[in-house]
C-alpha cells in the first residue's frame, strides 16, 4: 500500500466515526451550551445516548458485560429503573477509563479543570481537538453523562 492510500483509508475512518456520531453530536453541543439543569431525583440516560455510547468503539471497549447490557437494555426501551440508573453510571465509568487510559496532559488537565468548576471542564473538554478520541466520545455521550463524569472526578479530589 502507498502513503496516499494509508492516509485515505485513515481519513475515511476518521469521517465514519465522525458523521457516525453527528447526530448526537448536534445534540450533545445544544446541550451542552446551557446550563445545567435543576438536580432531579431520577437520573437516567436516553436511549440515543445510550447508542451513541454504544457505537463508540473506543467507549464500548471500556465497558463490563454489565454495563454493556443495561446500555443496550435502555437504548432499546425495555430498561428497568435500576438499569437505567446504572448505565449513566457505566457511561460515565467507560468515559473517565477512556480518559486515564489517554493519560498525560489531557488526563492532567481534565482533573484541574473539574477542581475548578463545571463550564470550565465543559470548556476543557470541548476544547480538545475535534479528531481526537476522547473528545469524540465525551460529545457522543449526551450531557447527562458528560455531567456524571464531572462529579465522579469531582468525588475523587
Amino acid at each position: 500500500m502507498t502513503r496516499n492510500t494509508l492516509r485515505l483509508a485513515a481519513f475515511s475512518a476518521v469521517a465514519a466515526v465522525s458523521i457516525g456520531a453527528g447526530a448526537s453530536l448536534a445534540q450533545a453541543s445544544e446541550a451542552t451550551a446551557t446550563a445545567r439543569p435543576a438536580a432531579s431525583s431520577q437520573v437516567t440516560l436516553s436511549a440515543a445516548d445510550a447508542r451513541a455510547v454504544l457505537a463508540d468503539p473506543t467507549v464500548s471497549a471500556q465497558l463490563t458485560a454489565g454495563d454493556t447490557a443495561s446500555l443496550r437494555a435502555v437504548a432499546n426501551g425495555t430498561a428497568t429503573d435500576v438499569q437505567a440508573r446504572g448505565a449513566v453510571g457505566a457511561a460515565a465509568k467507560a468515559l473517565y477509563n477512556l480518559l486515564k487510559k489517554h493519560g498525560g496532559k489531557v488526563y492532567n488537565g481534565a482533573v484541574k479543570a473539574a477542581k475548578s468548576s463545571w463550564g470550565k471542564f465543559r470548556s476543557y473538554m470541548d476544547g480538545l481537538p475535534w479528531y481526537h478520541p476522547v473528545r469524540i466520545a465525551w460529545v457522543a455521550a449526551g450531557a447527562e453523562t458528560q455531567y456524571q463524569l464531572y462529579t465522579y472526578i469531582r468525588g475523587l479530589l
